[in-house]
């Protein structure tokens, strides 16, 4: 992650799921990326992450340029990041695996649903409120750039992930980190599950 925000500086991470003092809407990169640290050491350590470690700083906005979003006043001196143009969008990421189908079925949010990082989205439609339009201009729409940017960076340093279930392999979108290999075997949750990764 961290080479992944080196990669793609200057950017600004916004808090956009709750309502902070002005001064705390946008959150420093080593605050970010101090959680992200925590969250993974976590796995690491073959514990399930609390889910105030998936919270402010792992729920966020991406940005090259802060007028993109602004802050929306919400009571006495306290505001909610809003944005004005699309930004990447960041959020935990779970996975349910179900055992009567035999599948892996990513963003499911239930109590049984595996951690498994963090997954970005960016828009390919923007509606200002008027008008419709795609957000290729990136003249118009800076943080497309930035988008291109990560997929191309996502693509060379992660893989698709393929599951071992009961001797099935299961191959999914789901992306795991080149680096992650040594030591996603240590996660509790796939423990617990029976799940292993195939190595490549």
């Amino acid at each position: 992650m961290e080479a992944l925000c080196r990669h793609l500086a200057p950017i600004h991470f916004f808090n956009v799921s709750e309502i902070k003092p002005l001064q705390e809407l946008e959150l420093s990169l080593e605050q970010f990326l101090k959680s992200y640290q925590e969250y993974i050491e976590t796995l690491k350590a073959g514990k399930i992450p609390l889910d105030r470690q998936m919270g402010r700083h792992l729920s966020c906005a991406l940005t090259t340029d802060a007028n993109t979003l602004y802050a929306h006043a919400i009571g006495n001196e306290k505001y909610m990041a809003k944005p004005l143009k699309p930004v990447v969008q960041m959020q935990q990421h779970r996975f349910f695996p179900s055992k009567t189908a035999g599948t892996i079925n990513p963003m499911v949010m239930s109590h049984e649903s595996i951690h498994w990082g963090v997954q970005l989205a960016y828009p390919q439609i923007f509606f200002d409120g008027v008008l419709y339009s795609k957000v290729s201009d990136e003249k118009v729409f800076p943080n497309t750039a930035l988008f291109t940017k990560l997929v191309k960076w996502l693509r060379a340093q992660t893989v698709p992930t393929t599951f071992l279930w009961d001797d099935k392999k299961i191959s999914t979108p789901i992306r795991l980190g080149k680096q992650c290999f040594s030591w996603i075997h240590h996660h509790q949750q796939l423990k617990e599950q029976r799940i292993r990764v195939h190595v490549y």
